[in-house]
């Protein structure tokens, strides 16, 4: 583990030098200046050599025995202190993607000004489901309360904050479960692979994306799952659906671990009928109570429309996603175009297919609900390998997964492939952030997408391995008492 560590982070120094060194070549998607680019990509580097550190202190504490009680919120909080300050330092100095933080803020603006039912029959472009205006809209009011610059950092910080108040809250919950299952000290340093994970540090901080969001309250989900709370984990699945069309990727392990239930308690299957029903019905009423303040003079299927548009609106084989097709220089290249005898379109839906199969097959040899972060993250990182229409950023929930997954088995193997994928997860946002134009350069593309294709033919065999075992390597002490 210590070489691994020692490997990754003379990689991450390695190649943020050179794109520092020629920033001006390479700043045109976020328009940032020469220092601002610099700097950002050295607090990214000093946020990586942290992380890497983390993971290092926990392979050398593979094994130890729980160190007892003890007050670990102090310790916590300086953590939490510093991982705040670097963000806010990044977010203060960079703007950002320039796209994408111009829309946060122009929807931040209208959704306050013309209010929720006129919303999006009054702006002209919108990508995003109903969640996430409910934040622009806060948003849009302290803005205008204070009487805030559009154009200044400070409004830029205000609209990276929900993604660094939501890593924060999940370094939260992930320390507070590791340290039930093994300790104070396991807790710390779970939570701080959270805190100084460079990929979320990046998306957050430096892009201004909100995938934070989203990963929190799918952690949720899958962990309310997890323990048999299947009415908590609907209502964090309906959130999470309402903040962005990617939640629909976890699809099959929530739809499965209701119906499987029906399976693992026979003795209870009325329990398991009524989970599964008022599972469904409070998922719906959440997203419908979300949506309905948003339809205003529009049809009732509108939102329906709003996904499909979403979905269909980057209909390409990758959009700068690091994946199969990257490795096969199809970027940016339509889906319809032909690939052998199909279309890239026909073979990334004939994989997702083969991956829920796969999905299923896994989820049910585990015989029960402790595997759900293996088999979540193995979804998402499937499906964002051989999935068309994928962003580079999509491929972040799994290293979260991975990590809660790390946290319920202590696999060294678990941990070294959160952090070797949260790695190239960061390589892919820097490279498209600093890219000429929206298309990342062929050579950083192919060099990144055989890693991450090398990296998961490796996973992929070491995980169906271990589910398809039907065994847990670590039985949770939580979960037996």
């Amino acid at each position: 583990m210590r070489k691994i560590g020692v490997g990754l982070t003379v990689g991450i120094i390695s190649a943020a030098i050179p794109a520092v060194a020629f920033a001006e070549d390479v700043f045109k998607p976020s328009h940032a200046s020469v220092p601002a680019t610099m700097l950002a990509t050295a607090l990214t580097v000093i946020m990586a050599a942290l992380f890497i550190i983390v993971a290092v202190l926990l392979g050398v504490r593979a094994g130890g025995v729980d160190d007892g009680p003890g007050r670990i919120w102090p310790v916590f909080l300086l953590t939490a202190v510093l991982a705040v300050m670097l963000r806010v330092i990044a977010a203060l100095a960079f703007e950002g993607y320039s796209t994408d933080i111009a829309c946060f803020k122009s929807w931040a603006l209208s959704v306050y000004e013309t209010g929720l039912p006129n919303f999006y029959q009054s702006v002209s472009f919108c990508d995003y489901p109903p969640g996430y205006m409910y934040v622009l809209y806060g948003l849009g009011f302290l803005q205008s309360f204070f009487s805030i610059d559009v154009n200044s950092a400070l409004f830029t910080l205000i609209v990276k904050l929900p993604s660094i108040i939501a890593e924060v809250v999940l370094a939260l919950i992930v320390c507070r479960i590791a340290a039930k299952e093994a300790g104070r000290t396991f807790g710390l340093l779970c939570g701080a692979m959270v805190l100084f994970n460079p990929a979320m540090f990046f998306n957050s901080s430096v892009w201004g994306q909100v995938e934070a969001v989203l990963i929190l309250f799918a952690v949720l989900c899958i962990y309310c799952l997890r323990k048999g709370n299947f009415w908590l984990g609907a209502l964090f699945y309906g959130l999470a659906l309402l903040l962005k069309p990617q939640a629909i990727m976890l699809a099959p392990v929530v739809g499965l671990a209701y119906i499987y239930e029906l399976f693992i308690k026979k003795d209870r299957i009325e329990r398991a009928i009524l989970q599964m029903i008022g599972g469904a019905a409070i998922a719906a009423v959440v997203f419908a109570a979300g949506v309905i303040p948003f339809t205003g003079t529009q049809p009732p299927d509108w939102v329906l429309h709003k996904y499909i548009g979403v979905i269909e609106e980057y209909q390409f084989a990758t959009v700068n996603a690091f994946n199969l097709y990257g490795l096969m220089g199809a970027n940016w290249v339509e889906a319809d175009k032909p690939l052998l005898f199909m279309s890239y379109q026909y073979w990334g839906l004939m994989f997702i297919v083969l991956i829920c199969a796969a999905v299923a097959i896994l989820q049910w040899r585990s015989r029960s609900q402790r595997a759900l972060f293996d088999v979540s993250g193995f979804l998402v990182l499937s499906v964002y390998m051989f999935s068309h229409a994928m962003h580079e950023r999509y491929m972040l929930p799994a290293c979260a997964m991975l990590l809660m997954a790390y946290v319920f088995t202590r696999d060294m193997t678990t941990l070294t492939f959160a952090v070797a994928f949260s790695i190239t997860a960061l390589f892919a946002q820097i490279f498209t952030l600093y890219a000429d134009t929206v298309m990342v350069d062929a050579v950083p593309m192919l060099v990144i997408s055989a890693a991450n294709m090398g990296l998961y033919l490796i996973y992929a065999i070491l995980t169906i391995r271990k589910l398809g075992s039907g065994t847990v390597l670590i039985k949770s002490p939580a979960l037996n008492g």
